[in-house]
């Protein structure tokens, strides 16, 4: 099965009820991605600005970087916010994906992870990943991308198993992954690959791109995991 089959059945399921439901099952990515680029974009304005001035002489005060709450505080609480409410959004695809008749409920399948039986699964799930991912990257950056490519199926795994009972423990899901993804990270690599020029333009359009792109590159991962999980993917 080629990228191009991937994202034809990725669109025909996130966009089943038409694209304001899509939207709708996003507005938080999407909304927190543009405000980011927003915020970053006029900082670095304002820096840009103020270095002009100093060199043309215009001030005698000598511009220095300094770290807001923004930055320092915010954004990366935002980011783990973000981070939960997007596998939620994965959770609410997988089950969209098995059942043609699934119904987006925005609001309840946006925080679906945020329930106290499966939040510290997740969480604890995260922190492995973040750990080993570490670990990899101080040895040098290309086992860690090849790790996180091994590591990717994780999240989806564990939606399997909370479903049919057979969760143990955040380790053996990513043991699982990793067997899974034996042969396959090329395939993945070159699918990431092919969202290169997604991610430019969402860039270039301050985020609002994400309108478009977020729901259909996130139902595009779910769909190689449901076809990796099927047997329909060959290896490269």
């Amino acid at each position: 099965m080629k990228n191009s089959d991937l994202k034809k059945q990725a669109k025909a399921v996130i966009y089943r009820e038409g694209a304001g439901k899509a939207i709708g099952l996003f507005i938080i990515p999407i909304v927190i991605s543009i405000l980011n680029f927003i915020y970053n974009t006029g900082r670095s304005f304002s820096a840009m600005m103020a270095n002009y001035r100093y060199v043309m002489g215009l001030t005698t005060v000598k511009p220095v970087v300094q770290s807001s709450v923004m930055t320092t505080v915010v954004f990366p609480i935002l980011s783990i916010f973000v981070l939960f409410v997007g596998i939620s959004i994965t959770f609410t695809l997988i089950a969209m994906f098995r059942e043609k008749e699934r119904k987006i409920n925005a609001q309840a399948d946006m925080f679906q992870v945020f329930k106290r039986d499966v939040f510290f699964k997740v969480l604890c799930l995260q922190l492995w990943q973040f750990l080993f991912l570490f670990l990899w990257t101080l040895l040098f950056v290309i086992p860690g991308i090849v790790k996180a490519f091994s590591y990717s199926q994780s999240n989806m795994i564990l939606f399997d198993k909370l479903k049919d009972g057979t969760y143990t423990n955040s380790r053996d899901i990513i043991t699982e992954s990793r067997v899974m993804m034996n042969g396959y990270k090329g395939k993945y690599f070159y699918m990431i690959l092919s969202f290169i020029g997604w991610s430019i333009l969402v860039s270039i359009t301050l985020g609002f791109a994400g309108i478009y792109v977020y729901p259909f590159a996130a139902a595009t991962l779910v769909a190689f995991y449901e076809n990796l999980k099927n047997g329909n993917l060959k290896t490269i």
